[in-house]
């Protein structure tokens, strides 16, 4: 992306007659409640116009502050999407939203003696895009909430930590979380100070949604943003129609999946939003394209992303997801002898040249003949060739989950992200 100087010596010349034009604005607010101290974060609102032009074959881009509408093209037809939800935050008083915290803060302090810290956390936060050329004139206004609350538990010099979160494209109704769920977090925490590590080996595993989610997102997540088959980064180019998984193994891209937080109406090169199957059946068919990698690839684009107006796009994933099956969770534990049931995220990673993953979950549990034993596991490193995972996949379930997330590229450039999926079956090495 160029200066500004360029277009702002254009506007001087009232030549500032672009067939393309982005105008972006963001606010967002967050209030954390640690213990006693509470802390509220109202970010002002954040304005920028993008403006591409094309001279000799090349196209240019310029960044400049402020909502400039005067320079977009006029005529077309005007597209609105108001995704906010049933409970527009921008409706709710700032002391409801606080109200909301520390009751949950205050629930959780008075659970159990051995619970030692409380973090509750809301963030919202709503973006107003508007891109015009002179075929489509496209306005949205989208607001995401993220709700969580983490615990800290000690006991006899051994700390442990749990967490519950919801985070989607929508209102205010995203915190209201599940009573059973709050529940469980405290009680969870308290067996993970009795949990010891897994036997290094490979196991046949079956995955919580959370879990299903991430090893999409690893697994045909970056490896399929086309801006790698450009330059090549990508072993996934290479693979293109060939079967690299399971029958029962479907990936998809949807950024307007419900209850994705990574959702958008249209991307940042104005591309209306869609689903991209990557994955069909185990056939890896295709990947992700802004307009630029569409058009060299004779590709779907659509998943076109920035961070913000002073950021370039790229290819970007959003609602990444596995599609589910027709068995039920408790069918694919009652189809493993022995093998763990892995339910918690830490951490993941991937390399698009190599196919390896690499997955951190803060815990699993034993499954022995069939049914939980109760056993916990603490800290399990979940890791292979994607291909090997992928066509050990031998069941999917029938329910569906998604989890919120952000997720970095380049120069760091950050966007969230949504992944989940159903319950699972496949073999992996842990350890």
């Amino acid at each position: 992306m160029e200066g500004s100087s360029g277009l702002r010596e254009l506007a001087a010349q009232g030549a500032v007659r672009s067939r393309w034009v982005s105008m972006s604005r963001s606010s967002g607010l967050a209030i954390t409640a640690m213990g006693p101290t509470i802390e509220i974060r109202q970010d002002p609102p954040r304005e920028g116009t993008v403006v591409r032009e094309v001279r000799d074959g090349v196209q240019h881009e310029w960044a400049v502050p402020g909502w400039r509408s005067e320079w977009a093209p006029g005529g077309a037809p005007v597209e609105v999407f108001d995704w906010t939800g049933l409970r527009p935050t921008a409706n709710v008083p700032l002391e409801e939203k606080l109200e909301t915290v520390l009751r949950l803060r205050d629930r959780l302090q008075g659970t159990d003696p051995r619970v030692v810290q409380v973090m509750v956390r809301y963030q919202e936060t709503t973006e107003e895009t508007r891109i015009a050329t002179d075929a489509f004139d496209r306005r949205s206004r989208v607001s995401r909430v993220d709700f969580a609350a983490h615990i800290v538990v000690h006991s006899e010099g051994r700390s442990e930590y749990e967490y519950v979160s919801r985070g989607e494209v929508g209102g205010f109704e995203v915190t209201e979380l599940d009573e059973a769920e709050i529940d469980g977090m405290v009680e969870q925490a308290l067996r993970l100070l009795e949990a010891g590590p897994v036997e290094p080996g490979t196991y046949r595993v079956v995955t919580a949604p959370e879990v299903s989610g991430v090893l999409a997102h690893e697994a045909f997540g970056h490896g399929v943003e086309m801006d790698l088959f450009l330059s090549e980064r990508a072993r996934s180019q290479r693979y293109i129609g060939q079967r690299v998984g399971s029958e029962h193994a479907t990936i998809i891209d949807d950024p307007t999946v419900e209850g994705g937080f990574g959702g958008y109406p249209f991307d940042d090169d104005g591309s209306l939003a869609k689903a991209h199957v990557i994955l069909d059946g185990g056939v890896l068919v295709g990947g992700l394209a802004d307009a630029d990698a569409a058009a060299t690839l004779h590709a779907s684009g659509g998943n076109g992303r920035r961070q913000d107006f002073t950021r370039k796009v790229y290819p970007r994933m959003s609602n990444t997801y596995f599609q589910r099956g027709q068995s039920t969770p408790e069918e694919l534990i009652a189809g493993v002898a022995q093998g763990v049931y892995l339910e918690r995220v830490e951490s993941g990673m991937e390399d698009p040249r190599s196919w390896g993953l690499q997955i951190t979950c803060h815990y699993g549990q034993e499954i022995r003949d069939g049914r939980l034993t109760g056993k916990i596991y603490h800290t399990i490193g979940v890791t292979g060739y994607v291909p090997d995972v992928l066509h050990s996949i031998d069941a999917a379930a029938s329910d569906f989950a998604m989890w919120p997330g952000h997720c970095g590229k380049g120069w760091k450039e950050w966007v969230t992200n949504g992944t989940g999926g159903p319950h699972l079956r496949m073999t992996a090495r842990l350890g």
